[in-house]
Formats: C-alpha cells, structure tokens, sequence
C-alpha cells in the first residue's frame, strides 16, 4: 500500500506543534482516499522502570496530568520516570538523564522494553521503554523534576508485586508504566487457556 502527501500547513506552534496534512493513499478495496489529518509534533520520548533487584523493588514517580484534569478524572498519575529525547541525545542518555532528574537516581545498567507510537492516530512520537537496573540505598540527586520545566514529582519506592496489583486495580492507568511493568514482569492474562 502507498501514499502520497500532498500539502502541509502549519496551524498551532508553542511547546507543541499541530500541522494540517493532506494526502493520497491507496485503499483496501483498490482504489485511493484524499484525506486530510492534524498532527501533532512533540519528538520522541524514553519511559523508565527504576528496578532494584536486591530488594525487588520498583520506583514509580506521582505527577500531575492536564489529561485527566481536563477530563475530569485524578490529576495526580502513578507513573514511570519519563521524558522527551532532546536534539543531539541518544535513548540511552535521555533514559538515564530523565532517571537522575525526576528520581535521583542513575541507572547502573537499560535494558530495552521496546517501543510504541503513544497516538499514532494524531501524532509520530514514538516511546522507547527501559527497564533501569538501580540500587535504591544508592541515589546520585535529589530528585523530583526539574524546576526550570515546573516540574513536580514525587518518587517513591513500591514493591514489584504490590506495583503488579496496583496495576491490575487500575490504580496505574497510561499507557508507558502498564507497558513498562507488563514487559518486564509478565502478565496473567484475563483470559486462560489451555
């Protein structure tokens, strides 16, 4: 299958940018579609869970969230440290400067989770997962977020099981920390056959 862009046009440009595309392209059926997307420009990203495994433990930061604000749900989200790969920084760097900025903490050793596009529907950022190897009596800064980016972030240390029941409550509820936690420690899965 293939598609031809047509037009570009730029509509909003702040922290974000929303540009307007038209295109072409072919369709199940055989023929083709004009269509015409907004996009949302926001580069790619890295999400990181802390683990420390002498004490099988899990580091999960609490933020708020316009999302859910906006919404009308909890504000406040249970997350992985996270952040935006900055012009010039590799995954690894970005994994490991996000991890001393919002935790305190610099991984000793990433191991890879995989990725995902966050909303492929309205936007090409794509979000590399880690699993960061960290010793929890061992923290390198404070912590908490960045000032300069009026960030707010609380870091604390929860157990690898209570983190998995947490996740099946519900209670850790985006996409990067439900990824991080099934990809590093498996899932039971809803449905059981065999």
């Amino acid at each position: 299958m293939k598609y031809r862009m047509l037009e570009k046009t730029q509509k909003h440009k702040g922290f974000f940018r929303i540009d307007a595309y038209r295109l072409e392209h072919q369709t199940f059926e055989g023929g083709t579609l004009e269509i015409v997307r907004e996009h949302l420009e926001r580069g790619n990203a890295v999400a990181i869970l802390l683990y420390d495994e002498q004490h099988d433990e899990v580091l999960l930061i609490e933020q708020f969230r316009i999302g859910p604000a906006v919404a009308g749900d909890k504000a406040w989200l249970i997350e992985v440290v996270a952040g935006m790969v900055d012009a010039g920084e590799d995954i690894e760097q970005a994994a490991r400067r996000e991890a001393v900025e919002e935790s305190g903490y610099l991984p000793e050793r990433l191991q890879s989770l995989g990725g995902y596009y966050s909303t492929p529907g309205g936007s090409s950022e794509w979000i590399d997962l880690f699993l960061g190897y960290v010793d929890r009596d061992q923290p390198v800064a404070k912590g908490g977020g960045e000032a300069s980016e009026h960030e707010d972030i609380r870091p604390f240390w929860l157990s690898r099981q209570e983190a998995m029941q947490w996740l099946e409550q519900g209670k850790i509820n985006s996409g990067g920390p439900m990824l991080c936690l099934l990809r590093a420690f498996g899932c039971q899965g809803l449905v059981q056959r065999g």
